[in-house]
């Protein structure tokens, strides 16, 4: 190799080496440890702490007070020692999953068909709104400390103080690890570029640091000569400040920006004054003000001119500057110095100027003035960074009631990997995915007017149930209405029919599926079960079973099952004859109950079993039985899925239970004790259940329906009646914009949607297609399909 060749190497070595220098300088920080601690100046250490969405624009205003209350109160713990930053951030989706997203895999051949097109939607859905976005938010916090030893202890009470707070207004909060702070630093100073590391790749190396990982390769601050934009490795950027606000701060003007389906960061940096400073500053602008007034009025009583007020500019200043002082000195405000940014990128110019665009007219809607920041795109950029370090002087002074005002909570998503699809917001159009097994207690319910779509809503989630666990779930259905044979059987399921001509029986001593629980708990599980039988076919109105009652039905039932021996099982005859050999009259009236169920055409349940529930789908019809006859159905067939509860527990699979017309077992005391023994004890057992109702206010007026109900942390409210929105408007202390999404003006499909502390409006509707025609009732449209013997609902 010539002289002049290793010369002209060398120089383009040493300018690659500066380039790269330059790059790294701008990562924000020094060290990053894999607790997430970070060193990002001398002296001067951070900690990031993600937090979760919640209820906020559509909360009550006593909610949303206590929301805010809790927010100032959070800003106001900080010491002015310490640097704090909000950042709420939208980042993409991989391109190679937007509209090619496996929602469900294939695991059964009669289930292709379904899955590839409940695929197909769900992808065609989340096109339409921000679901091709993941939105997260972070507090960051910094500490002054000699070294790493001293800094963790103090980040670390920091960080607990923070997350009480957060919880007390529903929002899951937790610590951020080093890679994944490295990742979120990489996808704002390399946006269009992979991240791949790993603490490995450092150890591999001696010499190398995060921040080689983390650094952009190439930077324009000056792209096509401009001065409000850059370039990172191809990417289109662009940083823009929060200059002013309008005479109103209103309480959305966050989440008007951040709720825009496109990638952006919003930050707010935070610097506490001390108070005694703070009210000196005030105090002192206030004299300045008095002074200014003061010359005023003699400048013009030089002239002749006797002012009798000063101008109205003056007049305001003074009046905030003095509401201020009154803030700071007697209502627990605190003063800080205030930094707002917005950062967004694209692949091109073009996209990028028109999402600059629609981030400042949005802001403007909400009386924010946002504008490019002109030659401080790198301050501005660094200032981004999650970090806590403003490197932009564009700050101004705001109370913490000021900032707390601007919320970080937008659109609250529901959107958990592995979930069900249960409709799409009605704000954002983002899919709601609930994963009810992640829920403390994912028993729940399904309210709604006749016509409203709660049991096209829960088929759907039925469907989707086989489709997403396969063999680790089983489905039931039990099915007054005779709507859910097509389903079942669509699952490669089974439907069962009660009826006096179908030849299926369901006894309800049968025990066979729990043959490995001891004796003396199938009994007391046999007990309760004939307690509730019995009192379902009382005429006597719902008073109750007596205690005479009780006894006789509890010692009737353990000695069917003595005479039966080992290994039989009794019917409902060997029952009826024990209760006629019984001494008490009390037994002759409870025999003559159970007559009918014995004897003539009723007399189906009084044979063994010939029917089974190993299938993956099985629906039980009862629509058949006449409506006295449905409650007995309905507690028999509850008996068979406990049955079938015990032993899908032992396997290791959960099971789904969906029970239409549920407000049918609240009509007597003994019916409604057993019922909530089931809810109780099936969630110890992997019981996932939905109970389906029209009729809301029949079950919060049972104090163990309404505790059924708070105690449940999945509820579905689609339309409701008059009455019932009043019931659920206290009950659930609903604000009236939630009201609004149960009232009369709202589509079949469309509800609020109660997950755990979410609320969410969606709308859940389906385009035409064979999922379409699976679930749909509509009597035109089912009869069209050649289904007539299913009924509307």
């Amino acid at each position: 190799m010539s002289l002049l060749r290793k010369r002209k190497k060398g120089a383009l070595e040493k300018k690659k080496q500066k380039r790269q220098k330059g790059t790294i300088d701008l990562c924000g920080y020094e060290l990053m440890l894999e607790n997430g601690v970070a060193q990002v100046a001398p002296g001067l250490f951070s900690q990031t702490v993600q937090f979760g969405d919640i209820t906020y624009q559509c909360a009550r205003k006593d909610t949303r007070e206590n929301i805010y209350s809790t927010m100032s109160a959070l800003y106001n713990y900080f010491n002015p020692d310490t640097s704090v930053q909000v950042t709420i951030t939208n980042e993409p989706v991989p391109a190679e999953e937007i509209g090619n997203r496996t929602f469900f895999p294939k695991t059964d051949p009669c289930l292709d068909a379904y899955v590839d097109e409940y695929n197909r939607i769900l992808n065609d859905k989340m096109r339409e709104g921000v679901s091709n976005l993941k939105r997260q938010r972070y507090l960051t916090f910094t500490t002054k400390a000699d070294d790493f030893d001293s800094a963790i202890p103090k980040l670390a009470r920091m960080r607990n103080d923070c997350t009480q707070a957060l919880a007390r207004i529903k929002s899951k909060s937790e610590p951020v690890k080093g890679a994944e702070r490295l990742r979120i630093a990489r996808g704002l100073l390399s946006p269009l570029s992979p991240f791949d590391f790993d603490w490995d790749n450092l150890s591999q190396c001696p010499t190398a640091r995060s921040v080689d990982f983390v650094a952009p390769m190439s930077v324009d601050f000056k792209p096509n000569g401009r001065n409000d934009a850059f370039r990172a490795d191809g990417a289109w950027c662009c940083v823009m400040a929060i200059r002013s606000f309008g005479s109103i701060l209103m309480d959305d003007c966050l989440a008007s920006i951040v709720d825009l389906p496109i990638p952006l960061s919003v930050s707010l940096h935070l610097r506490p004054i001390p108070q005694d400073k703070a009210i000196d500053m005030v105090q002192g602008k206030i004299d300045w003000m008095d002074m200014e007034e003061r010359g005023q009025k003699s400048r013009a009583a030089s002239k002749g001119i006797i002012l009798t007020q000063t101008s109205t500019a003056l007049r305001y200043s003074r009046a905030d500057a003095e509401e201020l002082l009154d803030f700071l000195r007697n209502k627990n405000e605190r003063l800080f110095e205030y930094a707002g940014y917005a950062f967004t990128y694209a692949a091109s110019e073009e996209e990028l100027d028109e999402q600059v665009d629609r981030i400042i007219s949005t802001a403007r809607g909400s009386a924010l003035t946002v504008e490019k920041l002109s030659y401080r795109q790198q301050e501005g950029w660094g200032s981004v960074l999650p970090f806590a370090t403003n490197k932009c002087d564009v700050t101004r002074l705001l109370t913490s009631g000021q900032i707390a005002m601007q919320m970080p909570f937008a659109s609250l998503e529901i959107n958990q990997p592995g979930g069900i699809y249960l409709g799409q917001s009605k704000i954002t159009n983002t899919l709601a995915i609930l994963d009810r097994l992640s829920l403390p207690s994912p028993m729940g319910f399904d309210f709604g007017t006749p016509g409203t779509g709660k049991s096209n809503a829960q088929k759907s989630v039925w469907l989707q149930v086989r489709m997403l666990y396969g063999g680790r779930a089983q489905g039931i259905w039990i099915d007054p209405t005779g709507e859910g044979r097509p389903v079942a059987e669509a699952g490669g399921g089974v439907s069962i029919r009660l009826a006096a001509d179908s030849g299926q029986f369901m006894n309800p001593f049968d025990t066979k599926d729990v043959a490995a629980l001891n004796e003396p708990l199938q009994k007391a599980f046999k007990v309760d079960a004939f307690l509730a039988l019995s009192a379902s076919m009382m005429a006597e109105g719902n008073q109750g079973l007596t205690q005479a009652e009780r006894s006789i039905i509890a010692r009737c039932v353990e000695e069917a099952y003595a005479r039966s021996g080992v290994d039989g099982t009794p019917v409902l005859e060997d029952f009826y004859n024990l209760l006629l050999e019984q001494p008490e009259a009390a037994a002759k009236g409870i025999a003559l109950r159970y007559e009918r169920h014995v004897k003539g055409s009723f007399s189906f349940f009084n044979r063994r079993s010939n029917v089974d529930l190993d299938a993956p789908m099985v629906n039980i019809d009862l629509h058949d039985l006449n409506s006295d006859m449905k409650v007995f159905g309905m507690l028999t067939a509850l008996e068979q899925v406990r049955n079938r509860m015990y032993q899908n527990f032992a396997e290791g699979k959960t099971t789904w239970l969906f029970i239409d017309e549920v407000q049918s077992l609240f009509k007597h005391p003994a019916v409604i004790a057993y019922f909530e023994s089931f809810w109780a004890e099936g969630r110890k057992f992997g019981l996932v259940a939905t109970g389906l109702s029209q009729n809301a206010s029949f079950m919060l007026g049972s104090d163990i329906g309404s505790t059924m109900i708070l105690n449940s942390d999945y509820l579905m409210l689609h339309k409701q009646s008059t009455v019932d929105r009043d019931l659920w408007a206290e009950t659930l202390n609903l604000s009236d914009e939630e009201v609004r999404y149960i009232d009369d003006g709202i589509k079949p499909g469309d509800g609020l949607l109660v997950a755990g502390g979410a609320r969410m409006p969606i709308t859940n509707e389906l385009p035409k297609g064979r999922i379409y025609d699976l679930l749909t009732t509509k009597p035109s449209e089912v009869n069209a399909l050649g289904g007539g013997g299913r009924s509307a609902r």
